[in-house]
């Protein structure tokens, strides 16, 4: 149960605090707000007993949950849309904007990287500010920028504006994953990533159809595919407003911070690079590099195919171009149903056998659609199309089989990282979003010119044999993923969930309740160290490997409580090892470390099983 510090504890920290930074009028504000906390805390302590007693992840029910899931992925679905909404009509609009198709297929990669870039800023700041505070801000941007598109009337334009767009539909790409992760237990979240996913991916097999609809059967041409985006962007942010809770856990960054210094609103300033060392941990690096390389696939797929239909087959009307596309948006579809269940079966069939929850064991479900489906349909279909035999219909079984074995892996690699970086999932995803685009902005600005130097047959081989490489980086982690967070929990004291369960040293285990009080009053301390001017290392943090989760009851209703791990692995340093390095610096707030390591969890109550 989560304490709310009395009046005494804070008059206390305040003291330790005078003369550190803070002037007259902050501590003024700060020591008001201490003499009227004990007013509070019958409120506190009643909220809080409802948290504790119901579990966090049942706030909403199951209903809620998916209404939540539907907004989201609708939202997720508009940036994908925008993304692919050029590749039917790159001809017209080159003659329309006087340059050349190759140059405007370079926009394509300029707004891939735009939404590469941007979650590293949209991260953070849902970590401290909640998930719809940043939904809000980012869609009345979508909203603006499909307009400007729309109106523009240079290739300047065209890039500004699109660079815009990649900003306003990034935002959900990244967050939406940790929404996911608010809302469902780990045994129960594939199958709602993946219909979270199935959104995200659907946008680069359907836009084409829609782009090539408007195009060829509208006065506007491509610029009412911009009007569209304009309308469902709209749409979701309307949706957003009025239909969506905020899902993170409380208590927020931001109201922590305000109740400590007593204004309103909080600025957060940050650092977003802080966010890429994530990669210095080997199995978020190794997943990152197996999922950038099934995303370059994918747009290795689709980017050149209304070209290739054009020129190679001779079809120029834009809208039937657009439809070969939906063979790949029905094989998505089919792959969210396939991937999320078989996912989550795979995690609990593992966890059965070996008596506690690996994430790693989620990895298993990606080795089929990564090893196997996706590159060898992928090789097919590019060997199909160099050989100009056969027609359309098998173009299109192979799109539909590429689509489905893409979904497989990508649903896998993702929960993984919500999972295995529970407290930081936001930053993680962010990060592997980053590079999974700039390989996919890669792969769309290179496939074109690679096909017509070694031929379509080639090129899809090349991105098969990276596709292998992939799913080798996916295999290392699966083998030595739980070594790699275990070493990595040591040396640099990761920000993971972490339960106190000490067996070294000669120090008895603390009970549950004094770890929640002792780490109630670190994180009361450090916020006000913050607003001081002066850093306060986090408290050690010990390694395990078993969860919460492992803990809950089954989805039937029967109680399970895990065995504990017996290997070498599990155990908390002495008092005397060094577990996190710190830097000192000035500091007004929290680093983005310490806002998004409770970006999906309560603080204390570990879901991802392991260090």
């Amino acid at each position: 149960m989560t304490r709310t510090p009395s009046a005494h504890e804070s008059e206390r920290t305040l003291t330790r605090t005078s003369g550190l930074g803070l002037d007259k009028a902050d501590t003024a504000a700060l020591e008001k707000r201490a003499a009227s906390r004990d007013s509070a805390n019958a409120d506190a302590d009643a909220e809080a007993q409802t948290t504790s007693n119901g579990d966090i992840y049942d706030r909403f029910s199951p209903r809620t949950k998916a209404w939540i899931v539907a907004i989201v992925s609708y939202a997720g679905f508009i940036g994908p849309i925008a993304s692919s909404s050029f590749l039917p009509s790159i001809s017209i609009m080159a003659d329309d904007l006087h340059t050349t198709p190759a140059v405007i297929n370079y926009t394509v990669a300029i707004f891939i990287v735009s939404v590469a870039v941007a979650p590293i800023f949209w991260s953070p700041l849902a970590g401290f500010y909640g998930r719809k505070p940043v939904y809000l801000a980012s869609m009345p941007i979508m909203v603006v920028a499909s307009v400007g598109v729309a109106q523009s009337k240079s290739l300047g334009a065209i890039i500004g504006t699109r660079i815009l767009q990649g900003i306003g539909s990034s935002c959900v790409l990244s967050v939406g994953a940790g929404t996911i992760g608010d809302l469902y237990r780990p045994t129960e979240r594939a199958n709602a990533m993946a219909w979270f996913y199935t959104g995200t991916l659907l946008g680069p097999a359907l836009s084409p159809i829609l782009a090539g609809i408007f195009t060829q059967y509208t006065a506007l041409t491509w610029r009412a595919t911009q009007y569209f985006l304009c309308a469902a962007s709209a749409l979701s942010l309307i949706l957003l407003t009025v239909f969506f809770p905020e899902t993170s856990h409380p208590p927020l960054p931001h109201d922590t911070a305000k109740k400590a210094t007593g204004k309103k609103f909080v600025v957060y300033w940050f650092n977003p690079a802080r966010s890429l060392l994530l990669l210095r941990y080997p199995n978020i690096t190794m997943i990152t590099i197996a999922s950038s390389c099934v995303m370059l696939q994918m747009y290795c797929v689709v980017v050149p195919l209304a070209t290739i239909m054009k020129e190679e087959y001779g079809v120029e009307n834009a809208a039937i171009a657009g439809l070969i596309y939906l063979a790949s948006g029905a094989g998505t579809l089919l792959g969210s149903r396939i991937s999320g269940p078989y996912a989550d079966y795979t995690v609990r069939k593992w966890m059965e056998k070996r008596g506690y929850r690996r994430p790693e064991d989620r990895l298993r479900a990606s080795l089929v659609g990564a090893g196997i489906v996706q590159p060898l349909s992928g090789l097919a279909y590019g060997w199909i199309l160099w050989s100009r035999r056969g027609g359309l219909a098998p173009i299109c079984i192979m799109l539909f089989i590429n689509g489905a074995g893409m979904l497989m892996p990508l649903t896998a690699y993702n929960t993984y990282l919500v999972d295995s970086a529970q407290k930081r999932s936001a930053e993680a995803i962010a990060v592997n979003n980053f590079w999974r685009y700039i390989f996919a902005a890669g792969a769309s600005a290179a496939v074109l010119p690679l096909s017509k130097a070694v031929g379509f047959g080639w090129t899809m081989t090349i991105a098969a044999g990276l596709g292998w490489i992939g799913v080798a980086a996916a295999i290392v982690t699966l083998v030595y993923g739980e070594k790699w967070r275990e070493a990595a929990a040591r040396r640099f004291g990761t920000a993971d969930d972490e339960k106190e369960d000490e067996t070294e040293g000669g120090r008895a285990p603390e009970s549950a309740a004094a770890i929640a009080a002792a780490g109630e009053e670190n994180s009361l301390g450090r916020v006000l160290s913050h607003a001081a001017g002066r850093d306060v290392p986090p408290p050690p943090t010990p390694v395990h490997r078993d969860s919460a989760d492992d803990h809950s009851e089954h989805e039937h209703g029967e109680p399970s409580h895990l065995p504990a791990i017996k290997d070498g692995l599990r155990r908390t340093p002495s008092r005397g090892a060094p577990v996190a390095r710190t830097r000192s610096r000035p500091s007004t707030l929290p680093t983005v470390g310490e806002v998004l390591q409770r970006s999906t969890s309560l603080g204390g109550g570990s879901i991802h099983g392991g260090g």
